[in-house]
């Protein structure tokens, strides 16, 4: 089965394209040596919430642009591709979590300032189960009532964030998901060396900092985190790969261009066709959780497996194809690279992903 997109999703990929391309006039990949961002740009998020694209996949009612997920993953694949230092994903996975869950005031509030810009919002991702981000947990907060305490080495633009989605040990029984607002003095922020250049960290140390509890997440909520991060990383990798089979039909050795040469055009067209099955399996992931397929959480899981297998072989063989320059601070290969291995980090090693889908999987079969 085929997903193509719809006349209205392409029409939006290209808006969306259009946006990153005019701020990335602007803001060369990679930076500066001396210039390497530590906080989100300003100006490009507040582009993205007057166009409604901060808004995509939360519900109309709840003051969002509407869409699904196969809509938002259109609009991830281009920041993927871009990478701008913008919270876009991270941001999608908080505004997922509170439009899936009752509103109140507190939650009214933080949804409303997340669709328009206002608040920006990111997860805890180092505070999260090992079954949503089998990455390795290093973060622990402790909620006590309506606060949290606790120290967060790693939080992606932990410098700008409003709003932090983590997990906290509730009284030693659980981990439950909570909402924190992160206001001085109750959050001290420091920032930190990330790996990814266009991600920059911070380490976050809670003292009694506000905090509203939130119920279990759902499980096409968290589904929903996966497909889209998946969707990014296969932006990631498809400009990667179109950098590389450019610069392989420019580079000349021995009088011929190098990606004539079977060692080059053969990994090339190996890595694309792996992410061209990456791809099909996310837009398959979308399309389950647009549909409510009971599968959906199975699909997503896949898709986000093969995207990251996928993207990390081409960044790293389209890094060779360029050679020496690629190597280089300022080529733009190493950051694609760098994203593709930062994820890594995040999401685990491919054995322990395909771990967590294979209990997934049997889990599946042993309900039916």
């Amino acid at each position: 089965m085929r997903f193509a997109p719809t006349g209205e999703q392409l029409e939006l990929g290209r808006t969306a394209q259009r946006l990153l391309t005019a701020h990335a006039r602007n803001n060369v990949l990679p930076p500066p040596w001396d210039a390497i961002p530590q906080t989100l740009d300003r100006d490009l998020q507040a582009s993205l919430a007057e166009l409604g694209l901060l808004g995509l996949g939360v519900p109309e009612r709840r003051g969002g642009s509407g869409g699904g997920v196969a809509d938002l993953c259109v609009v991830a694949e281009q920041v993927g591709s871009a990478l701008p230092a913008l919270p876009f994903t991270a941001t999608a996975a908080v505004a997922a979590v509170l439009a899936e869950h009752p509103e109140s005031p507190g939650i009214r509030s933080a949804l409303t300032g997340v669709v328009d810009g206002s608040a920006i919002a990111v997860p805890a991702w180092e505070t999260f189960p090992a079954d949503m981000v089998p990455g390795r947990r290093v973060g622990l907060l402790s909620l006590t009532g309506m606060t949290v305490d606790g120290v967060l080495a790693a939080v992606p633009f932990g410098l700008d964030a409003d709003l932090l989605l983590a997990f906290a040990d509730d009284a030693g029984a659980r981990l439950r998901p909570v909402l924190v607002e992160l206001a001085e003095p109750t959050a001290e922020r420091t920032p930190v060396d990330s790996f990814d250049v266009a991600e920059p960290m911070a380490s976050l140390r809670l003292t009694g900092a506000r905090a509203l509890p939130l119920g279990p997440l759902a499980a096409h909520t968290i589904a929903r985190m996966l497909t889209v991060l998946a969707a990014e990383l296969i932006g990631t990798g498809r400009r990667s790969l179109e950098g590389a089979v450019e610069y392989a039909g420019q580079r000349r050795q021995f009088g011929r261009p190098i990606g004539s040469f079977q060692a080059i055009k053969h990994v090339l067209a190996d890595r694309s066709v792996q992410l061209d099955g990456a791809r099909m399996l996310v837009q398959a992931a979308a399309h389950a959780l647009d549909t409510e397929d009971t599968d959906a959480d199975v699909a997503a899981r896949t898709a986000l497996a093969a995207a990251a297998d996928a993207v990390e072989a081409v960044t790293a063989d389209a890094l060779q194809t360029h050679g020496g320059i690629g190597f280089t601070w300022e080529h733009r290969s190493h950051v694609l690279l760098r994203r593709a291995r930062a994820r890594r980090s995040l999401l685990g090693s491919p054995a322990h992903r395909f771990d967590v889908l294979a209990d997934c999987l049997l889990g599946s079969a042993h309900q039916s």
